[in-house]
């Protein structure tokens, strides 16, 4: 198990080493952010080179890079020049814990939905329960996530006045549009993916032995079924937990959360080169943190699988 994991984590390293390539030389290749900080008008060459020597983008861009690494693997990600020269890292950690409850409350929201209804749905195959199980997932994957935010805050914030439409504070109900929302897409995922893998293990022979043993319908389908079933599950809970980090993004700027999407949002339009490389190399590593955590579950959940190395 610990050369299982060894070799995860090794993967994992590299890719995120890569990760690091591309987004250096991507947020370069934009342009230069010193030009960006004031209209052309507000401030002269000399400024610009001055500020540019001062932050170390006159340097070879190799020579950058390997700077940008080494600060990196301290936590040291520059400063956001759009913000008053404030340290990237204290701007992030600032806005992260905002992102990070709202991704939990939209995969607590996923969880408590998708997964009882996806095996409730494979057990009544074919009955009234599965249609209707099976359209919500199919409405699920095919609304867009701004389409259903604009309709949830017309109806429930605007014509109802029932929950709040914008911002953080102010209680339990601000969490309930953006929550639904950001786990939309994912529930219906989950949904689809559990019902089909318990489809897959109900019709196995060792399925039809338990029944034929006289087993209660029980244990049958939470014992035997749902526990065989779980390979699968999480594999695809952690994948969608990383994809519906990435819609955070578009939920957080519709709702006004003030979460790191939103940040993302505002770097990038303002070409902030150091916030953006920042912001997308957590966003990389906590993608990367999900992928091994469900390799790792995936192998605790099946031992044949560490004992095959990298295979699945």
């Amino acid at each position: 198990m610990q050369r299982f994991i060894a070799q995860r984590l090794l993967q994992s390293l590299l890719a995120l080493v890569f990760l690091s390539v591309v987004v250096f030389f991507m947020t370069w290749a934009t342009g230069d952010p010193v030009r960006f900080i004031k209209p052309p008008e507000e401030i002269t060459e000399e400024e610009i080179e001055e500020l540019r020597r001062k932050l170390g983008l006159d340097r070879p861009l190799v020579v950058q890079y390997v700077v940008f690494v080494s600060r990196a693997v301290r936590g040291d990600f520059g400063y956001a020049i759009t913000l008053g020269q404030l340290p990237v890292t204290r701007v992030i950690m600032s806005r992260l814990p905002a992102t990070l409850h709202l991704g939990a409350m939209a995969m607590a929201v996923v969880l408590i939905v998708a997964f009882p209804l996806g095996v409730f749905a494979a057990y009544n195959r074919g009955r009234a329960a599965d249609t209707l199980a099976r359209a919500l997932a199919f409405a699920g994957q095919s609304v867009p996530e701004f389409w259903l935010a604009l309709i949830l805050i017309l109806i429930f914030g605007v014509q109802l006045k029932w929950l709040p439409i914008a911002g953080r504070e102010g209680g339990w109900t601000q969490w309930i549009l953006p929550s639904i929302t950001a786990g939309w897409f994912s529930m219906a995922g989950l949904l689809r993916i559990t019902r089909s893998s318990v489809l897959e293990v109900l019709g196995s022979d060792y399925i039809r032995t338990a029944r034929a043993k006289g087993m209660h319908e029980r244990v049958v389908l939470w014992r035997h079924t749902v526990r065989n079933a779980l390979i699968t599950i999480i594999t695809a809970v952690a994948l969608l937990m990383v994809g519906m980090l990435n819609g955070i993004v578009l939920v957080e700027t519709v709702f006004g959360w003030p979460g790191l999407g939103r940040l993302a949002v505002s770097a990038v339009t303002a070409r902030d080169l150091f916030l953006v490389q920042g912001i997308v190399l957590l966003i990389g590593a906590m993608y990367l943190c999900a992928n091994l955590l469900a390799d790792i579950m995936y192998a605790l959940v099946d031992p044949r699988i560490k004992l095959g190395g990298s295979q699945r």
